[in-house]
């Protein structure tokens, strides 16, 4: 694989910390690049499927006292985690699959 440019590697690494920049990648010219498209693509599914675990898991989190808040912050800190490392390995200029996200994101990623 050629070497990525850096402009493309920050502009995948951000898709992954805000998805909506994902859009950005996926819905303009940069869709030509595979390495955008393919980052693009992932980072969108990633999001979606954050946002709605956050939502529902959260909620209902929440309604259990002390323990649910708990184990809401340690999820949210796991998440954090597992997005900086997502974010380090796109700066870095790998192609890498996110379990089950990918699987879901490979149909439209091609």
């Amino acid at each position: 694989m050629t070497e990525v440019s850096r402009e493309y590697r920050i502009l995948a690494g951000l898709s992954y910390l805000f998805w909506p920049v994902s859009l950005l990648l996926v819905l303009t010219a940069y869709k030509r690049d595979r390495f955008l498209r393919y980052h693009g693509y992932q980072a969108l599914y990633f999001g979606l499927c954050c946002t709605v675990f956050h939502l529902v898991v959260g909620g209902f989190l929440q309604i259990i006292p002390v323990f649910g808040i708990l184990i809401y912050k340690v999820l949210v800190m796991a998440w954090l985690l597992f997005m900086l490392l997502l974010i380090y390995r796109t700066f870095q200029g790998e192609l890498f699959r996110v379990p089950l996200i990918y699987d879901l994101a490979q149909g439209v990623m091609e």
